[in-house]
C-alpha cells in the first residue's frame, strides 16, 4: 500500500512546487512586455492561462514618476483576457502594468507586473 501512494503524491508535490516557484497565469500582453511603443496606447489588454474573474481582479498603469495614469472600463472579451481603457495620453518613458487576479476554478489570486515604453516621435515645433 505505501509503495503505490508514493508515486501517487509526486504530480501533488510537482504542483505545489511550480506554484510556490513561480506558476504564472499571464500568457501575454498588449502592449507587450518589454517593448516600445512608437504609437499611442489606447488599451491595456492582458491574456491568462484560464478566464479571469473582473470581479476579483484589478489593473493599474504606473507612470514613470510613480504616478497613477487614470483608467476605466475593466472587463473581459471572454478571451481568457482583462481589457481596460487608458484615459490619459501618455508621454515618453517607462510604464508599468500591476496585475492582479484570480482565474477560472483556481482560488489562488495572483499578480505580477508587465513593463513597457512609450517612445513617440517629437514634433518640431
Amino acid at each position: 500500500m505505501r509503495r503505490l501512494l508514493i508515486p501517487a503524491l509526486f504530480p501533488l508535490l510537482f504542483a505545489a512546487c511550480d506554484r510556490e516557484g513561480g506558476y504564472s497565469p499571464i500568457l501575454n500582453s498588449e502592449p507587450a512586455a518589454d517593448s516600445v511603443q512608437t504609437r499611442m496606447p489606447r488599451t491595456l489588454r492582458l491574456y491568462y492561462s484560464a478566464l479571469p474573474d473582473v470581479e476579483r481582479s484589478s489593473l493599474r498603469l504606473v507612470d514613470p514618476e510613480g504616478g497613477d495614469i487614470p483608467l476605466r472600463g475593466l472587463h473581459t472579451m471572454a478571451a481568457d483576457d482583462l481589457m481596460i481603457e487608458i484615459m490619459e495620453p501618455l508621454a515618453n518613458g517607462d510604464y508599468a502594468i500591476h496585475w492582479t487576479t484570480v482565474v477560472a476554478d483556481d482560488p489562488g489570486e495572483y499578480s505580477g507586473v508587465v513593463n513597457f515604453s512609450v517612445k513617440l516621435a517629437q514634433e518640431d515645433p
